[in-house]
């Protein structure tokens, strides 16, 4: 009786072999992200160096601190309206009982 060749089975994570123009694709965009957080922060520099020299020219404090902070109270009230939290009553129990 013949031997039957033996199988063995292979499994693994590798993904099917990508074509060069892929590649090239996504090594572009990967490019593209970094230019583009590049440029954005950047622009945040600026932006912050603008707010610090028109506030000091005028006297005044930073605009951009006091408006995050504000943003900051409205997303949670916003936040805490689409949810519908209730809002919390305070409790005095710093009453001395005798």
């Amino acid at each position: 009786m013949p031997r039957r060749p033996r199988v063995v089975y292979v499994i693994t994570d590798a993904a099917p072999p990508r074509s060069a123009a892929s590649r090239g694709l996504r090594l572009l965009l990967a490019g593209l992200r970094e230019v583009l957080a590049l440029i954005l922060a950047v622009l945040v520099l600026l932006v912050t160096a603008l707010d610090a020299w028109v506030t000091a020219r005028l006297g005044i404090r930073p605009v951009i601190p006091a408006g995050r902070r504000a943003l900051a109270v409205l997303l949670r009230e916003a936040r805490a309206w689409i949810e519908d939290i209730p809002e919390a009553d305070l409790i005095d129990d710093c009453e001395v009982r005798l």
